[in-house]
């Protein structure tokens, strides 16, 4: 997991993941809503033998959500 902060980390971030490449425009993930998020991947398998990284995102609205939930847990 990767704390974004803006396009350019977005976009260091994204070159990382198997297969894309933002300079030639090849399976380009879309772009976070909001900056800063959490950005990790997870692996999509659309046939057997043919797996895609994708990208997902964490929001402060998540986290938030998150510790709530947790937080709860514990009481």
């Amino acid at each position: 997991m990767q704390l974004l902060k803006n396009h350019a980390d977005w976009r260091a971030w994204a070159e990382t993941l198997a297969g894309v490449s933002i300079a030639h425009r090849y399976n380009v993930p879309a772009e976070p809503a909001a900056y800063p998020c959490h950005a990790y991947a997870v692996v999509e398998v659309a046939a057997p033998g043919f797996e895609t990284e994708a990208p997902r995102y964490l929001y402060r609205a998540d986290l938030a959500r998150m510790q709530a939930a947790l937080l709860e847990v514990q009481a």
